[in-house]
């Protein structure tokens, strides 16, 4: 399969580098949905401490617990778009496949 991208004409390592520009930015748009998510829910405790002002407490503890865990998503598409873009793992297995060629 590499030789058959090699005879097309096209550089190999651009094709690379440009599916992992599209990757890196649909991880990006990945992390944009806890965002929104934790707006709601804060709109959300904001009505329920309203209607319940005695239960504050337990309100924003189950909150803060329910954003920590919304936000781990968003993290990790953001490590994901970072890794690809500056530690891209499918160059350095591309260049050593040649080197195995030769």
């Amino acid at each position: 399969m590499l030789q058959n991208l090699q005879n097309t004409g096209h550089d190999p390592i651009s094709l690379i580098l440009s599916a992992s520009a599209l990757a890196a930015s649909i991880a990006v748009l990945a992390g944009m949905a806890p965002s929104l998510t934790q707006g709601l829910a804060a709109g959300k405790a904001v009505e329920a401490v309203g209607r319940q002002p005695q239960a504050q407490g337990q309100i924003r503890s189950t909150l803060l617990i329910g954003s920590a865990m919304a936000e781990t998503g968003g993290v990790y598409g953001f490590l994901i778009a970072l890794m690809l873009i500056f530690a891209n793992p499918f160059v350095n297995m591309y260049v050593e496949a040649i080197e195995r060629l030769r």
